[in-house]
């Protein structure tokens, strides 16, 4: 086997795929939010499958906060769903898939355009299915992703949404100027988590190999990265996973938890007391535990490891922050089971069940 597959390249190459795709969307970004802000919709519905799913998720809290109109996340094949009154010519649909070519998208998007919504394609690939009913189209720039587990087009997607977010903010909103500006030096921070993150995690890779089941929990923005972790891990390595929100993890699933689970919260210092009591009872039932923090945080319940991010950054767009590490320890405990992360085992099953017939993903084309 080589030594490195593409997706370790890509998710190096994250950072700066979210930085061309931010400078290639700005004016788009600024664009769909003045719709907005002119007064001309409603609510805003934003629908995904999988990853794209839950990049959404990563960016709906900022979305939410920023929004003049209501934000809801519609998983695609919910989206069928939905109530005619809340899909009409008073509804901004953005739909998201970076093959543009999903089922649930693609169907999510026909069934909005004809109700009369206004639909915003955001994808990976220009010309695709889900941008020929849209009215605009956002066209990410991460280039070439020849793995089925997408990382860096995730990042580069999370990263467009949230733009869209602070462009929908007042004009004299400081913590949206803040949060800007942080967004636009993002690229630069992400190098770093790479760079402090990575031997780090490479060190604690054969206590993490012992452990046979994991769980990932995070609130706000890191929820969404709890669901693309268990989803990640999951798709490249087959080893069951699972992710929610922090809160969440208190309300029965940390029950069924012993010696053989890894139990990771995301930790920030807005989560840091409910975090603990993850930590303490995921001791009391004997699993092991890793936690990711932001610099800063002192936890009075010590995990048995910690990686600490090398930046503390804004709450709403901390997913950015905590992704890439979740996106390193899918694939190097993919490689520690001797599997090819590229093409996972299971990856043609998959792909047969959410492409229509005769839809392909562009670098996947048999």
């Amino acid at each position: 086997m080589p030594l490195t597959y593409h997706m370790l390249d890509y998710i190096h190459e994250g950072p700066r795929a979210l930085e061309k795709t931010l400078e290639a969307n700005a004016e788009k970004a600024e664009e769909i939010a003045g719709l907005v802000k002119k007064g001309d919709f409603e609510r805003i519905i934003v629908t995904g499958m999988g990853s794209s799913y839950t990049a959404s998720v990563m960016a709906a809290p900022l979305l939410v906060w920023h929004s003049p109109a209501p934000v809801q996340v519609v998983e695609s094949s919910e989206f069928g769903n939905l109530p005619a009154r809340l899909v009409n010519n008073k509804t901004m649909v953005i739909a998201v898939s970076r093959s543009g070519e999903r089922g649930a998208v693609s169907q999510a998007v026909e069934q909005a355009a004809q109700q009369g919504a206004a639909v915003v394609a955001v994808t990976g690939v220009a010309g695709s299915s889900i941008t020929r009913p849209a009215r605009s189209v956002m066209v990410t720039a991460e280039g070439p992703e020849m793995t089925f587990p997408k990382t860096k087009s995730v990042l580069a997607c999370a990263g467009l949404l949230m733009r869209v977010a602070v462009a929908l903010a007042e004009a004299n909103d400081e913590a949206a100027g803040r949060q800007r500006v942080e967004l636009k030096n993002m690229p630069g921070v992400l190098e770093r988590v790479l760079d402090s993150i990575e031997p780090e995690l490479c060190r604690l890779m054969p206590e993490i190999e012992r452990t046979e089941l994991l769980a990932i929990a995070g609130s706000g923005s890191n929820y969404g990265v709890a669901l693309e972790a268990a989803l990640k891990i999951q798709e490249a390595s087959g080893v069951p996973s699972y992710g929610n929100g922090t809160n969440a993890f208190l309300n029965g699933p940390l029950g069924a938890m012993n010696s053989k689970w890894l139990v990771i919260p995301l930790i920030t210092s807005r989560d840091r007391e409910l975090s603990e009591k993850v930590l303490r009872i995921a001791r009391h039932l004997g699993a092991h535990t890793l936690a990711v923090t932001e610099p800063g945080v002192s936890l009075s319940e010590a995990p048995e490891h910690c990686l600490s991010l090398p930046a503390k950054v804004d709450a709403l767009l901390a997913a950015l922050a905590f992704l890439p590490p979740i996106q390193l320890l899918a694939y190097y405990r993919t490689v520690a089971r001797g599997l090819n992360p590229d093409a996972p085992a299971s990856m043609q099953s998959i792909l047969e069940a959410i492409l229509p017939p005769g839809r392909e993903e562009p670098e996947l084309r048999k």
